[in-house]
């Protein structure tokens, strides 16, 4: 199975399956649905004619795990274990290992093992090699390279669609909610996303952008009501609801805007505030989004995410005095938002009146700078985008009574002393992790905290040899 058919033989796989679907026997079917089948039979018709039958060449193992790990939908193919859009071959064998290693690891029977990652040398060295697949991105022109992803980026970021389908939202759920507002986020409004990139969307339905103290319904009340809502209208599909995670979310799918995934969630403006707070600093320095795209593709098993690289991103230039804090932009209390209880505001000068300078360095430089910064500084550092170029490690947070914690981060400090004895994890901050970067707003919240420690080790090494790739060609 070339590469070239992998997503035609995905979509003949989930045909084939929605078609079992179906009961034996008499069904009702409407004129155009038989008009499309039967212009798709001529056309598989047309195609066999055309066709040369020739034995399969390639590992029918990796094809097997295929067909089993991923199905299709319009334009991607989509991961059944985690929802990942990919298309490319090699991508997706190694998308596949990647969870294969992850579920050797859940089935070890040996003892626990808990390093103490506030420690340094605590990420187990790893000799693992650069797949075929990074080898191959890394020994591309990376201004070709960059040149093509900020295209997509750029079209994703100004499709009217992303603004149609917020309309469509509060349209539908006005009568219902008659002050609902939507607020879109993340990585296809930072213009960091590609045409598979989901729209995220915050949902204010009780005007609760800093907050649901006064909501007069449950977070989980709303997602239920929504749901309901937005299947009635039959413009939307409900593709799944997750309540368990740390910020609970909806998926839908829209009819009418060529089938564009949105998340939608209910909580509060803080994920707004942090997609207004990137597309600022990027806006300063244009090359950080560039780097932050490159890095996206250099990141193929997709083990940090695109918030995560652009807060590393942001932390990198602040370190080289190339953008700053976000603690010196909240000097200014005339500029706070407060979100349940963490400042959300900022102020936006401009480089001149920061003193800085424009960063006009190659994405070569900028890539080989960032892979050697963190090949260095991930064990025992906080990546801390809020105090930026001021050390934070990791064990300032054993400290008795937090006494080591930064005087400007007393918010955390009184968040941390406030939840000492809460037994829900999701209200602690998770600092005792392999990889730990800090939510530029809300700092108890460690946005790397999911990372395992072996695939941190793998990081690490990659970070070392994609370096020295770069050096090398160089």
């Amino acid at each position: 199975m070339s590469y070239q058919y992998l997503a035609t033989n995905l979509l003949l796989e989930t045909l084939t399956r929605n078609l079992d679907t179906y009961d034996p026997g008499p069904k009702n079917i409407d004129t155009f649905t038989l008009t499309q089948i039967e212009t798709l039979m001529e056309k598989f018709q047309l195609f066999l004619n055309d066709s040369t039958h020739v034995s399969f060449e390639d590992d029918e193992q990796n094809r097997d795990k295929i067909m089993m790990h991923f199905y299709q939908q319009p334009n991607v193919v989509r991961c059944r274990s985690c929802n990942k859009c990919l298309n490319e071959y090699g991508a997706v064998i190694d998308h596949i290992k990647l969870h294969e290693r992850q579920k050797e690891q859940e089935e070890k029977e040996s003892k626990p093992i808990n390093p103490n990652f506030t420690k340094k040398n605590c990420i187990p060295r790893s000799n693992e090699k650069l797949s075929k697949s990074m080898r191959k991105f890394l020994s591309k022109n990376p201004t070709t390279v960059i040149d093509e992803v900020i295209a997509e980026c750029d079209y994703v970021e100004h499709d009217i669609d992303n603004a149609r389908v917020l309309l469509d939202l509060e349209g539908c759920l006005t009568q219902y909610y008659p002050s609902v507002k939507c607020y879109p986020f993340g990585s296809r409004t930072v213009g960091t996303g590609s045409l598979s990139s989901d729209l995220d969307v915050f949902v204010d339905l009780y005007n609760v952008y800093l907050g649901r103290n006064d909501a007069p319904e449950t977070l989980m009340e709303s997602i239920g009501k929504i749901e309901h809502i937005l299947k009635i209208t039959k413009e939307w599909t409900i593709d799944e609801i997750i309540l368990n995670a740390r910020v609970p979310l909806l998926r839908i799918t829209s009819f009418n805007y060529d089938h564009l995934h949105c998340d939608l969630t209910f909580s509060n403006g803080l994920a707004h505030r942090n997609s207004l707070l990137l597309r600022y600093m990027f806006s300063l320095q244009p090359n950080a989004r560039k780097l932050v795209c490159y890095l996206k593709n250099w990141n193929r098993e997709s083990c940090l995410n695109s918030y995560t690289l652009s807060l590393m991103v942001i932390f990198l230039y602040q370190c080289y005095n190339l953008l700053p804090s976000v603690a010196e932009l909240q000097e200014d209390s005339r500029h706070d938002i407060i979100i349940d209880g963490w400042n959300a505001g900022f102020a936006t000068p401009t480089l001149e009146e920061l003193n800085m300078k424009l960063c006009e360095s190659s994405i070569s430089s900028l890539a080989r700078m960032f892979f050697e910064f963190y090949s260095l500084r991930m064990e025992t550092r906080v990546v801390c985008p809020f105090l930026g170029p001021i050390v934070l490690l990791k064990s300032f947070f054993d400290s008795p009574n937090y006494e080591d914690i930064p005087t400007q981060m007393g918010r955390l400090k009184r968040y941390m002393q406030e939840h000492q004895a809460d037994t829900n994890t999701r209200n602690l901050f998770v600092y005792r992790k392999p990889f730990v970067v800090q939510d530029p707003f809300e700092h108890s919240h460690n946005v790397a905290k999911a990372v395992p420690v072996e695939v941190a080790a793998r990081i690490m090494r990659s970070f070392e040899l994609s370096m020295q790739s770069i050096c090398v060609k160089e």
